[in-house]
């Protein structure tokens, strides 16, 4: 598409400036080129206007290149770029040539920086660009390749659009790119994700009303891997949107098995910003129908800051349409973030979950109480159903309880379980259940 040469091509290039270099002396660079979250382009303009931006991002990096320079396309919206020495020969690297790297990184970024009009809409891009110098890094090309992919971690880590020099010692970002290699494996054969169930419980009964999906990865190099110490990284490496259409079919399947074995539970699911878009909701209501539920059964939570996202503009309107369906959504960690007030008075939004910070400080802390009343009371005045993060004493939940909060979570109840111990639960059968009565 782009008419670049791919990434074999680019390593025989590579390897032909390795071997002049160490004949003749001089520097070669390797600019590792990801763009920054370019799966929105496709996501809200369609694939075809995301060709059409990687053919401009094409002529821009060709333009930002010296003739001496190689740009290759590594597939996606990844790029390569080649920066040698042409005038190596005295044995010795020419003065400053060590640098032309990180000046090519330089023009590419402000290259970048100038929009793409696509539809009558001016698309701004940046780009996370990680550089790797012979012989300074490595010695070889896939140690160069290596070692840029790694620096180019190190962009996006902190904080993406900008670029940097591989720096030895880099292990943290070695072993992320392992593990994303990993997650991704674990992707492509469809098994090592598994789901656990923390209890949505009624407060005053100790009943469960439903359970919130929560993913665990079986790493075969870590073992049972917590969703902090791999869902940032998804996010970073463009997996999120995959292991949210394998969570949202997985709690479908499961929300499915409970209702024919007649367990009156919601499965309640966490998504990402950038999942909440017509393609998402989309998938969600396919993996509702295949399962056989109605949208009743389910509850999708994002957190407050997701709402200043720039896609909920767009699917407002659908959430609201899901919502006459029976679809309910939860604004997850309210009161961390900074959205207005005002857009929860919304014809979408039908759950606040309080984030635990406030909920561990009742019923002795008088901010903490303040607090706790004003969301409840809020929610209330509102048509919304507040919801309790993290309770894990009696007080807490006796709290909880005498200002109108009827549903929360925590180990009081349960941690996360399988879900067979939920059924386990529900029966009655578990000293998690009486733990709660």
């Amino acid at each position: 598409m782009t008419g670049l040469p791919n990434r074999k091509a680019f390593q025989d290039h590579l390897d032909v400036a390795l071997a002049r270099a160490g004949r003749e002396g001089g520097v070669v660079g390797v600019l590792f080129i990801d763009l920054d979250n370019f799966k929105l382009i496709n996501d809200s303009f369609g694939h075809a206007a995301g060709d059409a931006v990687l053919e401009s991002v094409t002529a821009r990096l060709l333009g930002a290149t010296r003739a001496t320079d190689v740009v290759s396309r590594q597939g996606g919206d990844e790029f390569l770029i080649l920066v040698s020495d042409p005038n190596a020969g005295g044995g010795e690297p020419a003065a400053g040539t060590e640098l032309a790297p990180a000046v090519v990184a330089g023009k590419v970024r402000r290259v970048l920086a100038e929009p793409i009009a696509l539809d009558g809409v001016d698309i701004y891009l940046t780009a996370s660009i990680g550089i790797s110098l012979y012989p300074i890094d490595a010695l070889d090309s896939d140690t160069l390749l290596k070692h840029a992919d790694v620096a180019m971690y190190a962009v996006k880590q902190a904080g993406r659009d900008g670029h940097q020099l591989y720096a030895f010692g880099a292990d943290t970002a070695l072993e992320q790119i392992s593990m994303a290699s990993r997650l991704r494996k674990t992707l492509d054969r469809g098994r090592g994700l598994v789901l656990h169930y923390q209890p949505l419980v009624d407060l005053e009964s100790g009943h469960l009303v439903g359970a919130e999906a929560l993913v665990r990865w079986q790493d075969g190099k870590r073992g049972l891997t917590q969703p902090d110490e791999f869902i940032p990284l998804a996010e970073r490496t463009g997996l999120i949107g995959s292991i949210s259409d394998w969570v949202i079919e997985a709690a479908c399947r499961q929300a499915s098995t409970w209702r024919d074995n007649g367990l009156d539970l919601y499965v309640s699911i966490n998504l990402p910003p950038s999942y909440c878009q017509p393609t998402g909701m989309n998938h969600l209501l396919a993996s509702a129908s295949t399962a056989g539920i109605g949208l009743d059964r389910l509850v999708i939570e994002v957190t407050e800051s997701a709402l200043t996202h720039a896609s909920w503009q767009a699917i407002e309107p659908k959430l609201a349409e899901l919502r006459k369906h029976g679809l309910k959504l939860a604004i997850d960690d309210f009161g961390t973030g900074y959205s207005s007030l005002g857009r929860l008075d919304k014809t979408w939004v039908s759950m606040l979950k309080m984030d635990r910070s406030f909920v561990e400080g009742v019923p002795d802390d008088d901010h903490a109480r303040a607090l706790i009343s004003s969301v409840v009371h809020l929610a209330h005045s509102l048509g919304l159903e507040p919801i309790a993060e993290g309770v894990e004493t009696e007080l807490q939940r006796q709290f909880l309880v005498e200002h109108g909060c009827r549903i929360g979570q925590g180990s009081l109840f349960s941690p996360p379980v399988t879900a067979t111990e939920i059924e386990a639960l529900c029966a009655g059968n578990d000293p998690l259940a009486r733990k709660s009565a």
